[in-house]
C-alpha cells in the first residue's frame, strides 16, 4: 500500500526531518534532492528504480532512437510476441500462431479482450495500420528495416510501392496474416521487438508528433508513462488494463537517465537505484569482490564497431580500410583498457548468437608486429607515408569507455603513420549525420533485436538504413536471401559465415569488442534471472 506524504511534510521520510525544521541553507539542496528522486518519497515496496544510459528523442516505438530506449518501450508496449521471464520467446498479443508449408504465410490469433491503456479495443487492424506506417518512406521511422522479410516492404521503403501493399492485412478483427516475400526462420523472433508493436492509430492520429508526451500516450503494455521530467525522470505507472495486469507485482517504474557510469554506480551504491546496465570502466574487479551478490553479468548480441564513410576518399580505396583494421590490436582493448568483460571482436557477427557460433578471421591469429609492417605497407601503396600521411577524424560516443578506447585507436594508428583527430557528436545528432554520410570514421554500436546472424549481417545490406557505410555488394546481398530459404540450420549457418567473411573482406566497418551486459542489481530486486533479454519489470517483484 501506497503512503500519502502531507505537503506540509514532504522530504520527512528521507531526511528524518520535516523540510521546515531544516534550516534555510539546508531546505533548497533538500528539495532538489527530492524532486530528482521522488521514488524516494514513495512506497519503496511498490517502486522500482532503476538507471538508463540517456534521455530519449522519442517514446514512439517505431522511431526510438539509442539502445537504452529498449528497456522503457517494452514496459510501455507489447507485440504479437514477447519475452517470459527467462528471456524466452512466448505469445505476446497473439495467443497462437501458424505458418504454411512454404514458411511464406504466417496466420496470427489476436487474444480476446484486449484494450490499450485508455480502454479501447485492439484489433488485428492496430497491426496493419502501425506496420504500415514504419515501412512507409514519408515518416522515415527507424524501425522500418525489421520488417524488410514482409512481402513489399522492401519496395514501399524505396517508394515504389505504396504502404498498402504491404502484405499484412486482417482477415477478421481478431486474425492477421502476414505474407513474407521469402522464408525468414528468424520472423517469430522480430515480433518480440519493439518496433513491431502495435501504436494506436486513434490517439497518433488525434495529437500528430506529440501524442507520446504524458497525458497522451497510449500503450498497450504492462506500465503507462504518467511523468516525464526532461534529463530526470521518466515514471511508469501500471496499466490496469494490461492483458495480465493481476500478475504484475510492481506499481511504479522510474527510469533516471544517467549517461556517466561512475554516477551510475555510486547512486545505486547509495541506495538510489535498484537497477544500474554498465559499469565504469575498471571496476569489474572490484565489484566481483566487494559486491557479489549485486553483480550480474551476461554475454550480449551486441556489437561496438567503427563505420568508415566508403563513399569519401580515400576510404574509397579498400586498402586503407583494411590497413586500418589489422592495425588495432583489440585484444589489448578488451583486456587492458575496458576490463569489464568485453571480449574482443573480429567479426560483425558476436559469438553468442545461438546456432552460428564463431567464424574464423583472416588476421585474428596473425602476430600484431606482422600486422603493422602489413599496415604500413597497404598505406604505402594507398599513396600515404611520412611526406603525406594518413589524416582523417574520428567521431567517438561522448561516454568514458568510449573515450578510452578512441585515445587507444588514435595511438595504434598513429604507430602506421595516420594522423587522427577525434570528436563527439551529441546523441541527438549522431543519427542525422550518419545518414547524410556527414563523417569519416565513425563510433557505433549495435544490439540484436532478434536471435539471427542476419540482424547484423544486414546492417551491411545495400538496402538497410543503418548501412551508414554504403557497402553495397549484389553478391552479398543475394546471399542473404538465399541463406532465408534454407532450411537446415547448420547448412544455413555455414553459408551465412561465407556471406559475412565476403562482405568483411571489403572492410567497410571494424569490428572492435562485444561488450557484456553488466547490471548491478539490489537485493530487494526478486525475480531477475541473468539471460540477453529485457528484464521487463512485470516479471520483477521487491522484497519488503
Amino acid at each position: 500500500m501506497k503512503t500519502r506524504i502531507p505537503a506540509n511534510r514532504i522530504g520527512a521520510g528521507i531526511f528524518g526531518t520535516s523540510l521546515a525544521a531544516l534550516p534555510l541553507a539546508l531546505l533548497g539542496l533538500a528539495i532538489g534532492i527530492w524532486l530528482a528522486n521522488p521514488a524516494s518519497a514513495a512506497d519503496n515496496k511498490s517502486t522500482l528504480r532503476r538507471g538508463t544510459a540517456n534521455e530519449l528523442r522519442s517514446l514512439d516505438p517505431q522511431a526510438v532512437i539509442g539502445n537504452s530506449g529498449g528497456a522503457l518501450m517494452y514496459e510501455l508496449f507489447e507485440g504479437l510476441v514477447t519475452e517470459d521471464r527467462s528471456g524466452k520467446l512466448v505469445p505476446g498479443v497473439s495467443e497462437s500462431w501458424s505458418k504454411s508449408e512454404d514458411g511464406l504465410t504466417y496466420t496470427f490469433k489476436i487474444r480476446q479482450g484486449l484494450r490499450w491503456s485508455d480502454g479501447v479495443p485492439i484489433t488485428a487492424e492496430d497491426f496493419v495500420y502501425s506496420w504500415r506506417r514504419v515501412v512507409d518512406p514519408k515518416n522515415a521511422l527507424r524501425g522500418a528495416g525489421t520488417l524488410f522479410p514482409v512481402r513489399n516492404a522492401v519496395a514501399i521503403t524505396r517508394g515504389e510501392k505504396a504502404p498498402e501493399s504491404l502484405g499484412v492485412k486482417a482477415r477478421d478483427a481478431l486474425t492477421l496474416e502476414v505474407s513474407l516475400q521469402d522464408p525468414a526462420p528468424y520472423f517469430t523472433d522480430i515480433l518480440a521487438g519493439f518496433p513491431t508493436a502495435p501504436v494506436p492509430r486513434h490517439v497518433v492520429e488525434k495529437y500528430g508528433s506529440s501524442w507520446t508526451k504524458p497525458g497522451n500516450i497510449v500503450g498497450n503494455g504492462a506500465y503507462i508513462l504518467d511523468k516525464w521530467v526532461p534529463n530526470t525522470y521518466y515514471k511508469l505507472a501500471k496499466n490496469p488494463n494490461f492483458r495480465d495486469a493481476s500478475q504484475v507485482s510492481i506499481d511504479e517504474v522510474y527510469y533516471y537517465p544517467i549517461p556517466d557510469r561512475s554516477t551510475g554506480e555510486k547512486r545505486f551504491r547509495a541506495g538510489e537505484l535498484d537497477v544500474v546496465l554498465n559499469i565504469p570502466p575498471n571496476r569489474l574487479a572490484w565489484l566481483q569482490e566487494n559486491m557479489p551478490d549485486e553483480l550480474h553479468n551476461t554475454s550480449t548480441l551486441g556489437l561496438r564497431y567503427l563505420i568508415i564513410n566508403t563513399k569519401r576518399p580515400p576510404f574509397t580505396d579498400v586498402r586503407v580500410r583494411k590497413a586500418l583494421s589489422i592495425a588495432i590490436d583489440r585484444g589489448i582493448i578488451a583486456t587492458k583498457i575496458l576490463k569489464d568483460g568485453s571480449e574482443a571482436a573480429y567479426n560483425i557477427v558476436p559469438p553468442a548468437m545461438p546456432g552460428y557460433g564463431r567464424n574464423p578471421a583472416p588476421f585474428k591469429n596473425q602476430p600484431y608486429p606482422q600486422r603493422l609492417d602489413e599496415a604500413k605497407k597497404l598505406l604505402a601503396a594507398a599513396g600515404f607515408g611520412s611526406s603525406k600521411p594518413l589524416r582523417f577524424t574520428l567521431d567517438y560516443q561522448n561516454l568514458e569507455d568510449a573515450r578510452r578506447v578512441a585515445v587507444a585507436l588514435q595511438a595504434m594508428w598513429r604507430s602506421i603513420g595516420a594522423d587522427v583527430q577525434l570528436t563527439t557528436t551529441g546523441f541527438e545528432n549522431k543519427d542525422t549525420s550518419m545518414r547524410n554520410g556527414d563523417f569519416e570514421v565513425s563510433w557505433f554500436a549495435f544490439y540484436s533485436p532478434y536471435s539471427d546472424a542476419t540482424a547484423f549481417l544486414y546492417l551491411l545490406e545495400a538496402n538497410n538504413a543503418r548501412n551508414y557505410s554504403k557497402y553495397s555488394n549484389p553478391e552479398f546481398d543475394e546471399m542473404l536471401r538465399a541463406a532465408n530459404r534454407m532450411h537446415d540450420p547448420a547448412e544455413r549457418a555455414a553459408y551465412l559465415k561465407k556471406a559475412e567473411q565476403l562482405a568483411l573482406s571489403a572492410y567497410p566497418v571494424i569490428p572492435l569488442f562485444v561488450p557484456s551486459w553488466t547490471y548491478l542489481v539490489s537485493k530487494r530486486v526478486q525475480g531477475w534471472e541473468d539471460h540477453m533479454g529485457s528484464h521487463m519489470a512485470r516479471h520483477l517483484s521487491l522484497k519488503d
